[in-house]
C-alpha cells in the first residue's frame, strides 16, 4: 500500500495514500510554493511568520482529508472515488497561482492569483500530465470547482466559503507562526460539527458555540495580524517599488532585473512558465539591484524595504477630504518626496459574518435549518467594517522638519 507521512506543526501528521496526489506535490509549480511566504510581508511585523504557501497547501489538503473521512462516517458522503480525488486535489492546488508577496503582487499586475491558479492547472505541462492521469476532464473539472461552477456544490463549499478547509488551516498555522493565541480554535471539534444532507454541507445545531469560536478567531486574526498597520505599510512599500519599476520601464529606462519579473511587469503573460519561475527570491534579488539603480526614487524605495525603514501608518476614523489629500501631496513634494510614491491611502476591510449568499446553515436533529446569524446574537454583531489608513515616510512626521507640523495636522485631523 502506498503511504507517505509528513510531520507538521499544526496537524502533527499529513498523510498521502494516493500516488497521484503525491505526484502533484512534486511538480515544479507546486514546489515553487516553498519559496513564497504564506503571510507575505508579515515577517517584518511578526518575526516568526516565515512559513510558506507550500506548508499551508499541504495543511489544507490534510484538513480536507480529515473532513471527508468524518463526513463519510457521519453522513455516508462522498462515495465516488473521483469526487474524493477532486476535493483533495482542489485543496492541495488552490493556492498554486499565488505570486511573491501574495496580494500585493496581484494589485500591481491587475490579475488575481485565482486566475493564475486556473491557468497553471490547465496550461503547465508537468502539472497537467499528472492530472490527466485520472482522465482528460479532471483538470477542467478541478478549475470548475475552484471557480464554483461545477456540479459538486458540497466540494465547492469545502474549498471556498466562510467555513472551508483553506481558512481552517491558515488561521491555525498563521496563529502559531505569529505567536498569537486569539487565532486558535478547536479544529477536530469543528470538523465533527459538519454534516452532509441532500447535496449540501451544514453545521450541527448543537455545535453552535464551536463555530462562534472559529469566527471570532477569524475576526481577531484580521484585526491583529492580517491587517496590522505595519504589515499593510510593508505591502504598500512593495507595491510602490514595483509601480516605480513599471513606470521607468514604460519611460524607456533600462532596469536590471531577473527575466521572469521583467516579463510579468511588461505584461507578457502568454506563457505561464515565466510566472512559475517567479518567487520571492527573484523579487528580493531584484530589490537588491534596484537599490543600486541611479533613479533616486526606485533606489530609495528598495533600500527602505531591504533595511526595514517602512512607511509610518496613520489609522483614521473617516475618509480623507480631497482638499486635505491635495495639500498633503503638495507638502510631500515640497519636502522632497514624490507624492505618487510616498503618499498612500488604503481602505482596510475587516470581514465580519456575511449572510448574503454565503451564510452558514445550522441543521438540528429534526431537520430544521436556520442561518447561523439567526441562532447567535454574538455572530450578529460581527458585521463587516472598514477603516482608512494613511502611509507616509516617517521623516514627514518628524517634528524636527519645519513642514512636519502641517503634515501632522492633516494626517491626524480625522482622529
Amino acid at each position: 500500500m502506498f503511504e507517505k507521512v509528513l510531520k507538521d506543526p499544526v496537524h502533527d501528521e499529513i498523510l498521502f495514500d494516493d500516488p497521484l496526489l503525491w505526484a502533484l506535490v512534486n511538480v515544479p509549480a507546486f514546489q515553487r510554493l516553498r519559496r513564497i511566504r504564506q503571510l507575505g510581508t508579515s515577517y517584518l511585523t511578526f518575526h516568526g511568520a516565515e512559513h510558506s504557501r507550500f506548508a499551508h497547501s499541504l495543511g489544507a489538503y490534510e484538513t480536507m482529508r480529515r473532513v471527508l473521512y468524518h463526513l463519510q462516517r457521519e453522513s455516508g458522503w462522498p462515495t465516488d472515488p473521483r469526487e474524493i480525488r477532486l476535493a483533495l486535489a482542489a485543496a492541495l492546488l488552490h493556492d498554486v497561482g499565488h505570486g511573491p508577496f501574495s496580494h500585493t503582487f496581484e494589485s500591481v499586475l491587475g490579475v488575481q492569483h485565482e486566475a493564475w491558479t486556473h491557468r497553471i492547472i490547465l496550461e503547465d505541462p508537468a502539472l497537467r500530465s499528472v492530472l490527466d492521469g485520472v482522465d482528460d476532464e479532471f483538470a477542467p473539472d478541478l478549475v470548475r470547482v475552484l471557480r464554483r461552477e461545477s456540479r459538486y456544490p458540497a466540494v465547492e463549499s469545502l474549498i471556498s466559503s466562510q467555513l472551508d478547509v483553506d481558512r481552517m488551516d491558515y488561521m491555525l498555522r498563521d496563529a502559531e507562526a505569529t505567536g498569537v493565541s486569539y487565532g486558535l480554535f478547536e479544529l477536530a471539534r469543528l470538523i465533527r460539527s459538519l454534516t452532509y444532507w441532500d447535496g449540501r454541507i451544514y453545521v450541527k445545531r448543537q455545535n453552535l458555540h464551536t463555530v462562534e469560536q472559529y469566527l471570532l478567531a477569524r475576526y481577531f486574526m484580521y484585526v491583529q495580524v492580517y491587517l496590522h498597520p505595519v504589515t499593510v505599510g510593508s505591502d504598500v512599500l512593495v507595491e510602490k517599488i514595483l509601480v516605480r519599476a513599471k513606470d521607468l520601464i514604460a519611460e524607456g529606462e533600462r532596469i536590471t532585473m531577473p527575466e521572469p519579473l521583467r516579463r510579468v511587469l511588461d505584461g507578457d503573460m502568454e506563457d505561464v512558465s515565466w510566472y512559475i519561475r517567479l518567487d520571492e527570491s527573484v523579487l528580493l534579488y531584484a530589490f537588491h539591484t534596484f537599490a543600486e539603480h541611479p533613479d533616486p526614487i526606485l533606489r530609495d524605495l528598495a533600500e527602505r524595504f531591504l533595511h526595514r525603514r517602512l512607511f509610518a501608518p496613520v489609522v483614521r476614523q473617516g475618509p480623507t477630504p480631497v482638499d486635505d489629500l491635495a495639500l498633503l501631496r503638495t507638502t510631500a513634494k515640497a519636502m522632497g518626496f514624490h507624492p505618487d510614491y510616498y503618499v498612500s491611502l488604503r481602505a482596510c476591510k475587516i470581514p465580519g459574518y456575511d449572510v448574503i449568499g454565503q451564510g452558514l446553515l445550522l441543521r438540528d436533529a429534526s431537520g430544521r435549518v436556520e442561518d447561523l446569524s439567526q441562532a447567535s446574537k454574538l455572530i450578529r454583531t460581527l458585521v463587516p467594517s472598514s477603516e482608512e489608513r494613511m502611509f507616509l515616510p516617517k521623516e514627514m512626521l518628524d517634528p524636527a522638519h519645519p513642514l512636519s507640523a502641517r503634515v501632522r495636522s492633516i494626517a491626524y485631523s480625522a482622529l
